[in-house]
């Protein structure tokens, strides 16, 4: 009997010690007052499986440089006949939700996240299954300029190919002249689809800030998105630093406090 309350006695402890040591972690997660959602509208689709296969099996979103206090999204395995598909979440190689099996009809996930940092918050399909993700947001702690306050500009003039032989003419630079404005992020497309080689190699720069060292560029094509951290410059350029072709399109700037040069004149 004494043997019995002696081991109650110490099971009690440890519950009541494990219990006094979860209580700062519970503490710790619980986002500060400051933390906010920002929407990422422009980010989303279906991915993976036979009919959404050539949007990828993933999402990669470019994270800004503040605390991950929570990720949402909707999620929806309604696309063709077959059934079955599960997401993965991480910020870069960190799960955050090692494993989603969608629902069929659709719903909304939220995580919660205990104010990581990353370069990228990353939406995976984990089966052969098609999945439509949208409505992403994303709470962070600490952003130094809202989301809701950035725009994107579009430079389809400024497309083109450089370097290599066949694109010598056109210098080994794509110099894109910038807005007045602070710089939040940097997208475009860059393959190296001309001519037999395929060792194409891209360096990205604001003046003579690097945003990207080396890209080994893909022959089939890729779409890359860069982060800025709300600097100014007179030009964007693309550099090609290996000896063949690569073609840069669809070229975005994200600033934020981007005026029309129409409204300069308006009180």
């Amino acid at each position: 009997m004494r043997w019995c309350r002696c081991l109650l006695a110490v099971t009690a402890m440890a519950v009541a010690c494990a219990a006094r040591a979860a209580t700062p972690l519970a503490a710790s997660a619980v986002p500060p007052v400051e933390a906010g959602w920002e929407s990422y509208d422009e980010e989303g689709g279906c991915i993976g499986g036979s009919r959404c296969g050539d949007q990828g099996d993933a999402l990669r979103i470019p994270l800004e440089d503040a605390a991950v206090w929570g990720v949402r999204f909707h999620a929806g395995d309604d696309v063709g006949e077959s059934r079955g598909g599960r997401l993965r979440v991480r910020i870069d190689n960190t799960p955050i939700a090692p494993e989603i099996d969608v629902a069929d009809a659709g719903e909304l996930y939220e995580l919660p996240v205990e104010g990581r940092r990353g370069r990228f918050l990353i939406i995976e399909t984990r089966a052969d299954e098609e999945v439509v993700v949208e409505d992403i947001a994303i709470r962070y702690a600490g952003l130094k300029a809202p989301r809701a306050h950035r725009q994107w500009k579009a430079y389809p003039e400024e497309s083109g190919c450089i370097g290599g032989e066949r694109c010598q003419a056109q210098g080994r630079l794509l110099r894109v002249p910038l807005a007045s404005a602070p710089i939040w992020g940097i997208r475009f497309r860059a393959n190296d689809d001309v001519g037999p080689r395929t060792r194409a190699h891209l360096r990205v720069r604001i003046d003579h800030h690097t945003l990207a060292r080396d890209l080994d560029v893909a022959k089939v094509g890729q779409n890359y998105d860069l982060m800025v951290e709300g600097f100014r410059g007179r030009y964007l350029i693309f550099e090609a630093i290996a000896n063949d072709e690569v073609v840069v399109e669809d070229i975005e700037v994200q600033y934020s406090g981007l005026r029309d040069p129409l409204e300069k004149g308006k009180k």
